[in-house]
């Protein structure tokens, strides 16, 4: 989770989704910065991360994702973004245009299900 955000219970949730999909998930926990992932994929040499934000903060707190993986010599790696993004309500497509401004590859505001997390990084991970 990205920013202050404390949702322990929905990271668990996700950490467990991927693990029954067959992913190997590597969980930061809550209270990350941008730094802390880009640190996460150096230890572990991660082809993907996930980021989430329950709480609206990613508007604000993951500015320069993009920049950040790319100094890092890390810009092949696939960030997806997902949660409650943005703190109001916005179409959707408003805040899949700003975190693509930001550098993910991917964006899931607000999504239904977490299935299409997992179908989206296995195709992409193919």
């Amino acid at each position: 989770m990205i920013g202050h955000d404390i949702h322990v219970v929905a990271n668990r949730v996700l950490e467990i989704g991927l693990a029954e999909n067959g992913f190997c998930p590597y969980n930061l926990g809550t209270n990350n910065e941008l730094d802390d992932f880009v640190d996460a994929v150096l230890e572990t040499g991660a082809r993907a991360v996930l980021v989430g934000s329950l709480n609206g903060e990613g508007e604000s707190a993951c500015i320069g994702i993009g920049d950040r993986f790319a100094a890092a010599d890390l810009a092949g790696v696939l960030r997806y973004a997902g949660g409650n993004l943005v703190v109001g309500d916005r179409p959707a497509a408003q805040v899949e245009q700003l975190f693509f401004g930001y550098g993910f590859h991917r964006v899931f505001h607000r999504p239904p299900s977490l299935l299409a997390v997992f179908d989206a990084l296995r195709q992409d991970l193919a």
